[in-house]
């Protein structure tokens, strides 16, 4: 795919969550995005995507959080005008994050607009099962913390009802199959074991694991052990942030301490072979979000110096922005992302966009760009969706169902009737 073909994908729908351009014209001098709000019944993909790691919180709509925001009274900074491309820096990450902590600086000034709100937890829910239907997911798992969202408000058990009460309107009206994951906070600890309590509690309403999200360097992940051990004990799944901007050891205490059955992330782990093999012996499944390991700066010292730098700039209702969203690299050196080296060594792993809304990307953005910028093969990307399909927190009976759902998609018709 050369740059002019990528360019024009980027002029396809953003589902459910800018504000629909009224003016066609495009700007050819400029990489941007075209930002939709009305619904598009016929944009519907089809159903051949699974994506594991994405967060409810960083997947509502830019609409809906400006929509919220208007009607509380919630108002910018320094007075500014309460227009969308004044909010957008706000909700949006900028192609200057320098860090990861920088990064999460967008949740305190959004996750308040819906947190604490039953009404609005179930539409964000709802408008999640929505958009992924869009981008033609078949299953999904969406993880958050209930204690995060309750706005000192609600509890944690009001959160998870109102989430599930939208996840489940919409798998009903948009066949998209999704679980949720119930994320435990480095930074709490005192969470944690009430949080697997929530997963166990809520596992026959669609709750199918825990995670341990946070900061790597700061929170150590001894105080959330006995948790994990618990989980296990139940037969709760198990997934860790870790080797994103931790190190590799991160990587084996998630997995020998926490008995992690997947990671977040874990592209510290091509600095240690021993954690590298242990991975891959173990065929643990590496939850991987390209955009976001680039915006986090994850794996900025792997970046060769000669590589290309492109950024993206929001564009509302035919004019191009000053905001400036993602950045794109792409170097002439063929191994240097921790992806290549999964792909190389054909360890489990998947593609996901971790917080969609905050890089303003897409499914197919992704897909996209591991091609044109990563060059992986269409196979390699197949080859994660089977990942993935095969690393869901399913029952076995479950994944054996939606690997030959997928099939459906991937196969000739003639070699289904005579092999399945």
């Amino acid at each position: 795919m050369n740059q002019d073909e990528v360019d024009d994908q980027e002029d396809k729908i953003i589902p459910g969550t800018l504000i629909q351009s009224s003016d066609d014209s495009t700007h050819e001098n400029f990489h941007h995005h075209t930002s939709h709000h009305h619904r598009h019944s016929l944009s519907y993909a089809p159903a051949s995507l699974v994506e594991l790691h994405v967060h409810l919180d960083g997947s509502f709509r830019h609409t809906t959080l400006f929509e919220l925001a208007q009607k509380k009274g919630i108002q910018l900074p320094n007075g500014m005008e309460p227009t969308l491309e004044n909010f957008m820096p706000y909700i949006c990450i900028q192609s200057a994050c320098k860090s990861l902590a920088e990064f999460l600086e967008k949740f305190p000034f959004f996750t308040p607009i819906v947190a604490g709100d039953v009404e609005a937890l179930e539409r964000v829910a709802y408008e999640f099962v929505e958009d992924q239907a869009i981008q033609g997911v078949l299953y999904t798992e969406t993880r958050y913390s209930p204690h995060y969202l309750t706005g000192d408000k609600l509890t944690p058990e009001q959160v998870i009802e109102a989430i599930n009460k939208g996840l489940r309107r919409g798998m009903q009206e948009f066949s998209v199959d999704v679980r949720s994951i119930l994320c435990c906070i480095r930074q709490h600890p005192e969470w944690s074991m009430e949080t697997v309590d929530f997963a166990e509690k809520y596992r026959s309403s669609g709750v199918v694991g825990i995670d341990l999200a946070g900061d790597e360097h700061n929170y150590p992940i001894e105080p959330h052990v006995p948790a994990f051990k618990h989980a296990l004990k139940l037969g709760i799944h198990r997934t860790v942030h870790a080797g994103e901007t931790g190190s590799a050891e991160s990587v084996r205490q998630a997995i020998e301490l926490c008995h992690a059955e997947r990671i977040g992330h874990g592209y510290a782990i091509i600095d240690d072979p021993s954690v590298y093999d242990l991975v891959r012996n173990h065929d643990i499944h590496l939850e991987c979000c390209l955009t976001s390991s680039i915006q986090t700066n994850a794996v900025e010292k792997y970046i060769p110096k000669d590589s290309e730098k492109s950024e993206k700039h929001f564009f509302l209702n035919g004019v191009i922005t000053k905001t400036k969203l993602h950045t794109h690299i792409r170097s002439k050196k063929e191994i240097w992302h921790p992806i290549h080296h999964f792909a190389r060594d054909c360890l489990n792993f998947s593609l996901s966009r971790d917080d969609p809304s905050v890089l303003q990307i897409t499914n197919e953005h992704e897909n996209e760009h591991a091609l044109a910028d990563l060059k992986l093969s269409p196979a390699q990307l197949t080859q994660c969706i089977f990942n993935a399909a095969r690393s869901t927190f399913l029952n076995d009976q479950g994944k054996k169902i939606l690997i030959q759902r997928l099939l459906l998609n991937y196969l000739p018709e003639v070699v289904r009737q005579k092999h399945m």
